[in-house]
């Protein structure tokens, strides 16, 4: 693990977060400024939408670690909104969302309020968090999309993001969950719970593994941990972290963790850097198996990647249900060019593109039941061969809760786990 990387990710959250109280008092008014030398998204048609952006470039910051999802945006996504509305797409790619979180509230806090160097963020989490409370967000803006129309005003995965109200300020852009992968011929019984997996990893010691935190899927390995071991998420629930609880509960997970060490892969005394790493050691059987987001599991089987044997599987109540979003910042330059990427995103064919294991391979999170027939005989195309059971695999997730319970799980591990 890289430690500088890990102590400068948290300089960045705390560096945001000690300037928040300064733009909340002020940012209200900047907020109406802001709107106002562009358009208002309360009152603006679509169609005045989509004459402002006409011919402008629109510049979407998103993290850009993976060959396919800057495939996706560099190839479908940029040719959508160049030949449809004459928009240009500029791809700012990051290493981690916070950077454009630390971008935006520099720039409004020193002042620029508007012509900002950022126009839509590939956001969720803590990200989402201090952005909507330090009034750093432009909107709200979903109800203007036309793609809104085929999202379930009752589903809480579109609605909250770790269990803050999104109330309009971003737009659902891909689902995601994250599961369990094994390799049935060499795994014969899968672990229902976290009791199950520590017996399991003492039975076959060096074959399962997790990426080190803070890497993000690493973080959600924790996560899962934090519901498992403790007596599942339902108790972390809303919008507010509780200390307390956390002080009563966290210890246990700890514990758990130092248990299961010596039995993972390398005897612990390593981890793996990154997922692709972990899915490296997977794919030529070091390890039998891994927690891994679903959509890798699809690339895996529809690459040959991992053997034609590889299952996924779901720990009920404890496996996440974890969607991103998109967000437009509060000075962005080009508001309306931001809707616009917003809506193809969110748009059934968007998420129908994504879907394909060949081009991603996460799933939708609208309402196939929304959209037209031909479409959703293609979505049900790409379900059929998407090699995992979807629907079943994914009815027993639980969402992601505040967080605060992430942060703190990451500082803590590195205090306590590695070396």
């Amino acid at each position: 693990m890289n430690r500088n990387q890990l102590n400068r990710r948290h300089f960045l959250i705390l560096s945001t977060s000690t300037c928040i109280a300064a733009l909340t008092a002020n940012c209200a008014g900047q907020q109406s400024d802001s709107q106002t030398t562009s358009f208002d998204p309360k009152t603006a048609s679509w169609d005045e939408i989509l004459a402002a952006a006409k011919g402008t470039t629109v510049n979407w910051a998103m993290w850009g670690g993976s060959d396919k999802t800057n495939a996706y945006a560099d190839q479908w996504v940029a040719d959508q909104l160049k030949t449809q509305y004459d928009v240009t797409l500029n791809r700012v790619p990051l290493n981690d969302t916070v950077e454009a979180v630390n971008k935006v509230a520099g720039e409004v806090q020193a002042g620029q309020t508007s012509g900002g160097g950022i126009d839509l963020i590939w956001i969720n989490g803590e990200n989402f968090r201090t952005m909507k409370q330090g009034n750093l967000l432009f909107g709200p803006f979903r109800d203007k999309l036309p793609s809104n129309q085929f999202y379930d005003a009752g589903n809480a995965a579109v609605n909250l993001d770790f269990g803050l109200p999104i109330e309009g300020y971003s737009a659902p852009y891909t689902g995601s969950y994250y599961v369990m992968a094994a390799d049935s011929a060499k795994v014969q019984q899968l672990p229902k719970n976290f009791t199950e997996l520590l017996a399991w990893a003492k039975e076959n010691p060096g074959r399962f593994a997790y990426v080190a935190p803070p890497q993000f899927d690493g973080s959600r390995f924790l996560l899962t941990a934090l519901y498992g071991i403790t007596g599942g998420y339902e108790q972390y629930t809303g919008a507010d972290f509780n200390a307390a609880l956390w002080d009563e509960k966290s210890p246990q997970v700890f514990a758990y963790l130092k248990e299961l060490e010596p039995y993972l892969w390398r005897s612990g005394e390593t981890y793996p850097p990154t997922q692709s790493r972990l899915q490296e050691l997977f794919a030529n059987g070091e390890i039998w198996m891994m927690p891994v987001f679903v959509s890798r599991v699809a690339e895996g089987l529809a690459t040959g990647q991992f053997p034609k044997t590889t299952q996924a599987f779901t720990m009920p109540g404890i496996s996440l249900n974890d969607p991103s979003f998109t967000a437009i910042p509060i000075n962005a330059a080009n508001p309306a060019g931001a809707m616009i990427l917003a809506n193809i995103l969110s748009s059934p064919e968007g998420q129908l593109q994504k879907f394909k294991p060949d081009v991603w391979g996460d799933p939708p999170l609208l309402d196939t039941a929304k959209v037209a027939d031909n479409l959703r005989s293609e979505f049900a195309k790409v379900e059929a061969g998407y090699g995992i059971p979807l629907k079943e695999l994914i009815a027993s997730t639980v969402p992601v809760v505040n967080a605060e319970y992430t942060t703190r799980l990451e500082k803590t591990w590195e205090e306590q786990i590695p070396g």
